[in-house]
């Protein structure tokens, strides 16, 4: 604002804080690291999609985690949970916390260019039985999975109708394990397909939201 745009005294801003509510602020006085500004009006103002996603995903490496955060929080999904699977290929302990202030940090810039007035939370990481253990609090719930107990998504969406908080279940490029899918369907996860390719992990999350959004029309 200062330092790139180099804003001047009695030019006006658009501001929000992450919980729904936008303010129009005129600038007061400029300092070199702070600005002090007037409210002038704020409103409640909902950008978010029609349907509550949240998408538990075993981290892939590097920038490419980067990619899913940002994208993810673009297209409106409520909560992120970082997962970690028996082949998770990124462990996230102990540098998780790292990583989540990061991806905190992309959410807000996100949130910023898209033009949301929510901020998509990122959860602490969770083991996949301890999601298996919070499962009950969503319907439906879609596991992505290239097995052969999956079925179209466009299947899984017509049954499930009237969606309640939705939970998206994307694992890592080496797939869940015989296990995780055994404890998935004993409460109640569907799995589901994506198409023929295998997909990474980044591209999987991005498909399975986008899918999700149009199927249930935002």
């Amino acid at each position: 604002m200062l330092h790139v745009k180099r804003l001047k005294p009695g030019e006006r801003l658009l501001l929000f804080d992450g919980n729904g509510r936008e303010a129009v602020v005129r600038i007061v006085e400029t300092r070199r690291d702070r600005a002090l500004v007037a409210i002038e009006r704020v409103e409640e103002v909902n950008r978010e999609a029609g349907i509550s996603i949240t998408l538990a995903f075993s981290a892939p490496k590097g920038k490419r985690s980067e990619f899913l955060v940002q994208k993810c929080c673009e297209l409106g999904v409520r909560r992120l949970i970082p997962l970690e699977c028996e082949r998770s290929v990124v462990k996230l302990a102990p540098e998780g916390s790292l990583k989540a202030e990061r991806w905190r940090s992309v959410a807000v810039e996100a949130s910023k260019q898209c033009g949301r007035t929510y901020i998509t939370e990122i959860s602490e990481v969770l083991g996949f039985s301890r999601l298996m253990d919070m499962a009950g609090d969503y319907q439906p719930k879609f596991l992505a999975s290239t097995g052969p107990e999956a079925s179209p998504l466009s299947e899984g969406v017509r049954n499930n109708a009237d969606p309640r908080d939705i939970l998206c279940i994307v694992g890592p490029e080496g797939g869940f394990s015989n296990k995780e899918i055994d404890s998935a369907l004993r409460v109640g996860c569907i799995p589901v397909s994506l198409g023929p390719a295998v997909l990474r992990t980044e591209t999987a999350s991005v498909a399975l939201v986008s899918m999700l959004l149009y199927a249930y029309s935002i």
